[in-house]
């Protein structure tokens, strides 16, 4: 069954102001997108396939994931929705900052030497009332950026162009904009001639964030929080479902390909009647009765909701896991870090996030692609990648190996 997604792949991104992230930037950025005055720094590296995000306690990595999320509450429901959602503008407004709320995604189209760049600020009014300030979509050749969607003081303008175009001294078509709620990419038709938008879409509206609970899950309804809407689903039995949909009859060799990812399971029973809630259960090893999903163990259930996001033939283009690593033992935490790496690390169209307090899962990656939060005097997240720290870059200036534990002896506070 092979893909009928648009592919690509997120280099980076930047969010300014929100909550304690008063401005950090991940991966490729560009802060002339960043309607701010201060100097930035640029980070002219894109993400890997794989990235890590770790620090302690506190120091905003969840926020960057619910980063994520708010934009795609903005994209689906506007941001009167998204906002609402975390108690309201002021709730998740940066203190003491000024400015609006921005973020910026840097994404490119598979097999495209060009990019694209979306930039979204929201202001709040004096009556509380949250507004898109401004909206900024630009095609990226080299060192060139081409802006073909942009959106301010309720004008808006619009120009696709080809890939031989340049903007030059060209009339952009002025269109008259009231809607301050919803975002403008949202209504934005493809067009061949730009095929990157139909991908920085599916960012959008496939992207997928698992902070997993096992206890819901032994419910009736199979519960698995999800702090956004998705295809498949807000809960376990919706991502099974939506695998049911999605399969049809080759659900049962997925479900089979599955099983074989999880230790001591031989077999996954589905009993699909069950239209809203399908009912699941487990063949073990050495078990003559399977076994039902409300039985299971944590580590188990876990392995079952990830193997399902990891093994799928149209992925989502960018899977975020946060602290995968709960309720799993040494073993599970190795069985879980080599399946990543293995669906991973020979797909660059395929990109996978996490969060993690463990050592286990840095330990694995090369440091360029780990970056570490921390909080400043101000209280405020800052962020650097492993392999800007000055005491790895003097193990590598005196071509020095970098040995498997690098992370858990150079960064022992973590």
């Amino acid at each position: 069954m092979g893909t009928d997604t648009v592919m690509g792949v997120l280099e980076g991104f930047w969010i300014r102001n929100f909550k304690s992230l008063k401005q950090v930037g991940i991966g490729t950025c560009f802060p002339k997108f960043v309607y701010v005055d201060d100097e930035t720094k640029v980070l002219p590296y894109p993400l890997d396939s794989l990235t890590l995000l770790t620090g302690d306690v506190g120091t905003g990595k969840s926020s960057a994931l619910d980063a994520f999320s708010f934009v795609s509450d903005c994209y689906r429901h506007g941001v009167d929705f998204a906002c609402l959602k975390r108690g309201g503008y002021d709730a998740i407004y940066s203190r003491g900052s000024k400015g609006a709320i921005s973020f910026g995604f840097h994404y490119r189209q598979e097999d495209e030497l060009e990019a694209v760049t979306y930039a979204l600020s929201i202001g709040c009014a004096k009556n509380k009332s949250p507004f898109i300030e401004s909206e900024l979509l630009a095609y990226q050749r080299g060192k060139e950026s081409l802006p073909v969607f942009f959106l301010q003081n309720g004008v808006r303008s619009i120009r696709y162009l080809a890939p031989d175009e340049r903007i030059g001294n060209l009339e952009l078509t002025k269109i008259e904009f009231t809607d301050y709620k919803n975002l403008g990419l949202a209504s934005l038709e493809s067009h061949p001639k730009f095929p990157v938008l139909a991908s920085l879409r599916n960012l959008f509206e496939n992207w997928v964030l698992s902070d997993f609970t096992p206890d819901p899950a032994r419910g009736l309804d199979l519960s698995l929080p999800r702090r956004h809407e998705s295809p498949r689903g807000m809960s376990l039995s919706g991502l099974v479902r939506y695998v049911l949909e999605r399969y049809g009859q080759e659900s049962e060799t997925f479900f089979q390909r599955i099983a074989s990812q999880i230790p001591d399971v031989e077999t996954i029973l589905v009993d699909s009647t069950q239209i809203e809630k399908p009912r699941l259960a487990f063949k073990m090893s050495g078990l003559d009765q399977p076994i039902p999903i409300t039985l299971l163990s944590n580590g188990t259930i876990r392995l079952f909701t990830y193997a399902i996001l990891l093994e799928e033939n149209d992925p989502a283009p960018l899977i975020i896991l946060e602290e995968p690593e709960n309720g799993f033992d040494l073993l599970y935490r190795w069985k879980l870090s080599e399946r990543i790496h293995h669906r991973f690390d020979e797909s660059p169209n395929r990109q996978l996030m996490m969060t993690t307090h463990h050592s286990d899962f840095a330990d694995t990656l090369y440091p360029s692609q780990v970056w570490v939060f921390e909080k400043n005097q101000e209280g405020f997240t800052v962020v650097e990648r492993a392999s800007d720290a000055l005491v790895l870059q003097e193990v590598m200036e005196k071509n020095q190996p970098i040995e498997p534990r690098w992370f858990s002896e150079q960064f022992k506070n973590h």
